[in-house]
């Protein structure tokens, strides 16, 4: 009496979005900006939100499939490569810098090169190998608070080479240099 239940021409829209996994350089998921990808042969830039993490799925609107008039989109699953120079603790980052000897007895200050620009740190006299310094909201975004991480500065204490020591000083050195 009602012809068939009239589901007969009805058909489940076909999924046009693709997922594809994408990877990006460290200082982009830090501080954001533009990253190309190519899928299925087309190439594009997308815009990459400071503070991204591996793991973190993105949606670009348009980049699908296409079929009958509709276009899916893109979902792109984002791992980030790992730094040589940085490693990511939550919203914070940790860079080991080269503190020579005599600054981290004496005190000094030492230029070191961030991801954003260039820095004179002072080091204190007395610097301990290993010791951290910290500086201000230069590490990732937050993208839920939008508050910035911290840098961490590491010392690494670098000893000179002995044979390259003035001999009085050598000699100095092994008769005041506390034993403990």
């Amino acid at each position: 009496p009602f012809g068939g239940g009239g589901f007969g021409g009805q058909q489940q829209a076909p999924n046009l979005d693709i997922e594809t996994n994408v990877t990006i350089p460290f200082v982009v998921s830090i501080l954001g900006g533009s990253h190309s990808v190519t899928v299925q042969g087309d190439r594009f830039d997308i815009k990459i939100p400071a503070g991204v993490k591996s793991g973190e799925k993105m949606r670009v609107k348009g980049k699908g499939h296409a079929q009958s008039g509709r276009v899916g989109d893109l979902f792109l699953k984002i791992t980030v490569s790992a730094s040589p120079d940085y490693i990511r603790e939550d919203n914070d980052i940790v860079k080991n810098f080269d503190v020579p000897l005599s600054a981290a007895l004496f005190g000094d200050k030492i230029t070191i090169e961030t991801l954003e620009k260039e820095i004179k740190l002072k080091v204190p006299q007395n610097t301990k190998n290993g010791q951290r310094f910290r500086v201000k909201e230069m590490g990732a975004m937050n993208r839920k608070t939008k508050v910035r991480g911290d840098l961490y500065l590491k010392a690494n204490v670098v000893l000179p080479p002995v044979d390259e020591l003035d001999e009085d000083l050598i000699a100095l050195m092994k008769e005041k240099l506390p034993n403990n």
